[in-house]
């Protein structure tokens, strides 16, 4: 018996394929927006070289800039020049009457720079001289030609994970090591293309940065893996493609940030690799070591992770690597027997349902039901429950053969088509094997 059955909900059959687009859509339509929306300024450090000068002007900026302004006072100019230079102050100003300067760091970021030059012009009385202690090198004018290094470098080691998730003949060992050589890659590569296109100084100290950054995302993506599943792309997706990058100060830096992304960025990947970049390309290695450590930090809680899971493997299922997880997008659905009741949301949807049933009506419960394709190779085999019911999907648009054996009764066979969203339901009947009589073992 054979018959096409209705199509699941749409609601949910959208629901469960759609579901990631859906989550990259809003991350950048949302999130991205949210991060570069209206930059303000918040509580960004400035020295200034007269302390008496300092209060006047912290009260004049808390009126037109509430919150927006922290005036440290320091003893003279060169002093508030070592400011920027340590990285201590996002800008400095030397109050001379005559000659006021404006002290900034373009590889802070060119919106800080204009942010500070709009500031402080007013409060020069318009006589103000701008100096650039950090510029940029010349093909990157803007100081975010480094924020599309930083993508380069982190988003591959993200999807290297989600296409490794279908090479299930790698060992987690291999895989491991696939992230080291894949990490390297990436940092020798985007350094020396960096260069080429002069968006980057001609420092080395960036490939192990970048090596660090790159197999931090890779490691820590791999071990989220058994936690999430099937949800792992969107999960790993907002983690390290879609907050990282917001919050990583590479085109608006974070002190004009809200909140959430101001404090996002001292923790996720891409703001310390971002940071510490800069520190090692512009101000002479100044709080690097800061930004390392917390990239080892998620490097060894990436470790932590896929030990964890090796180790709960051994317990519990010695020999195996647990199961693959596909990634729902880049990945085609597999032929893959299913459970016959209680199906989940990310699951597939059967495209084969149906029982196993005797002469009698009596349900077979253990029956093998192997499906192959036109030249006799094995697409999936699964076995029917104890009330004979079993369950299908991910079938190739093409003709399979269905064969169905049970011990005690002849085997039957069936030939038919499946075509992409169509459902359906083929129920077998068994016989007995025919008793043996005398005189089949009567000698010819």
């Amino acid at each position: 018996m054979a018959e096409e059955l209705g199509k699941p909900s749409i609601t949910r059959t959208l629901a469960e394929n759609l579901w990631f687009p859906v989550v990259l859509f809003l991350g950048f339509a949302v999130v991205y927006l949210a991060a570069s929306h209206r930059p303000q300024p918040h509580d960004v450090p400035v020295a200034v070289a007269d302390p008496a000068a300092a209060t006047r002007i912290q009260s004049r900026l808390d009126e037109v800039s509430p919150g927006g302004f922290h005036i440290v006072a320091v003893p003279d100019a060169e002093a508030a020049r070592s400011a920027v230079l340590d990285r201590t102050a996002s800008g400095a100003y030397a109050p001379d009457p005559a000659h006021p300067v404006l002290y900034v760091a373009k590889a802070n970021g060119f919106t800080l720079q204009s942010l500070l030059t709009q500031t402080f012009t007013p409060v020069a009385n318009g006589k103000l001289a701008v100096v650039d202690l950090a510029p940029t090198v010349a093909g990157d004018p803007l100081g975010n030609g480094l924020f599309y290094l930083l993508l380069a470098w982190g988003l591959p080691s993200y999807f290297v994970v989600m296409m490794l998730l279908r090479a299930v003949g790698l060992s987690h060992r291999a895989k491991l090591l696939t992230f080291v050589g894949w990490a390297a890659f990436l940092a020798v590569a985007g350094f020396l293309i960096g260069r080429a296109m002069d968006v980057i100084p001609a420092n080395p100290v960036a490939i192990p940065l970048a090596f660090l950054s790159s197999l931090v995302v890779s490691v820590v993506s791999q071990g989220i893996v058994p936690i999430f599943k099937q949800f792992f792309p969107g999960v790993a997706a907002t983690l390290f493609v879609i907050l990282s990058s917001a919050s990583s100060g590479g085109i608006i830096p974070p002190q004009l940030q809200p909140a959430l992304f101001r404090a996002l960025h001292p923790i996720l990947p891409m703001g310390n690799l971002n940071d510490a970049l800069r520190g090692v390309l512009y101000f002479h290695g100044v709080g690097v070591g800061g930004h390392v450590l917390v990239l080892c930090a998620w490097l060894a809680a990436g470790m932590a992770l896929n030990a964890g899971h090796a180790l709960w493997i051994r317990r519990h299922a010695p020999g195996e690597s647990g199961p693959p997880v596909e990634d729902p997008v880049l990945e085609m659905p597999r032929p893959t027997a299913l459970p016959t009741h209680g199906h989940r949301f990310g699951e597939l949807e059967p495209m084969l349902l149906g029982t196993v049933r005797s002469t009698t009506g009596e349900r077979v419960g253990g029956a093998i039901l192997t499906v192959t394709d036109g030249k006799g190779r094995q697409l999936v085999r699964t076995t029917a429950d104890d009330e004979g019911a079993f369950a299908v999907g991910g079938l190739p648009e093409q003709f399979v053969d269905l064969v169905v054996t049970a011990p005690g009764r002849q085997p039957t066979a069936r030939r038919t088509f499946f075509r992409e969203g169509v459902f359906r339901r083929e129920d077998f009947v068994l016989s007995p094997e025919p008793a043996l009589t005398p005189s089949s073992h009567r000698p010819q």
